[in-house]
């Protein structure tokens, strides 16, 4: 009988090496990825099997491609500012909720509350990979837009993954939340996971946003998953759909 070859192929090495690189913080955020023709020296092999390797992590996100300048690694809150021609498609990745029918724009964010030491929730535990009652940091915030309260978020993190994260440095960050996680703690999101239902607003839901108690919200909740598909933020948000929507593109 022929044994059979379970050795990976040489591209899949390659990937796994380079995001390996890339989730340890080698290249950081807004940097140029070394030419193929220098990864292919360094790992002996043809560039087309580097530009392979390379493909697959465009594809998940963990770079990104520049017409004429190179692959880089993703700078989160750059791609949340302006460009010239309006909002860059990429910072909505992760934002999903417009007025109804109209443009997306970014919200305006205030934190309610900061907790540093929370036992995390036995139902939260697996999504995280974590152990139940494990040490969880828990920051509410409350986004409008046009001044107008449209979400309600509860971000929960494993303090494990966020050495020295305190109020101050939360709130006071220059950029995103998810800027933050990547400068400062070297945790790159390239995608979410969210499941939505509607519920029955709960009392501080409803307060939020005006509402009675018990008035109907769009609930999300989402697992921000860094290079490597490791989570790093459980975030339960409601939002109030009443002149706003939820709007997402698939491609």
């Amino acid at each position: 009988m022929t044994a059979v070859n379970a050795e990976p192929p040489l591209w899949r090495l390659i990937r796994d090496s380079l995001e390996a690189a890339l989730a340890a913080g080698e290249y950081p955020a807004g940097t140029p990825l070394p030419s193929e023709a220098k990864l292919a020296a360094r790992f002996g092999c043809a560039i087309g099997t580097v530009r392979r390797a390379v493909d697959e992590l465009v594809a998940a996100r963990a770079l990104v491609r520049r017409q004429g300048k190179g692959t880089f690694v993703p700078d989160i809150d750059a791609m949340a500012r302006p460009l010239r021609d309006g909002p860059d498609r990429t910072a909505f990745y992760f934002f999903h909720i417009r007025a109804e029918g109209g443009a997306r724009l970014l919200p305006e964010t205030e934190l309610l509350d900061f907790r540093a030491s929370v036992p995390c929730p036995a139902w939260i535990a697996p999504h995280l990979g974590l152990a139940p009652r494990a040490p969880m940091i828990v920051a509410r915030n409350l986004q409008r837009i046009g001044k107008r309260p449209v979400v309600l978020d509860e971000l929960w993190l494993p303090k494990v993954l966020f050495p020295g994260l305190d109020r101050a440095a939360f709130a006071g960050r220059e950029g995103t939340v998810y800027g933050l996680y990547q400068k400062g703690f070297g945790h790159s999101v390239i995608r979410t996971d969210e499941r939505l239902r509607a519920v029955a607003a709960p009392a501080e839901v409803a307060a939020a946003f005006g509402l009675a108690p018990g008035a109907p919200v769009l609930r999300i909740q989402r697992i921000a998953l860094a290079i490597g598909d490791r989570p790093v933020e459980m975030r339960i948000s409601h939002a109030d759909t009443r002149e706003h929507e939820y709007f997402n593109t698939l491609a």
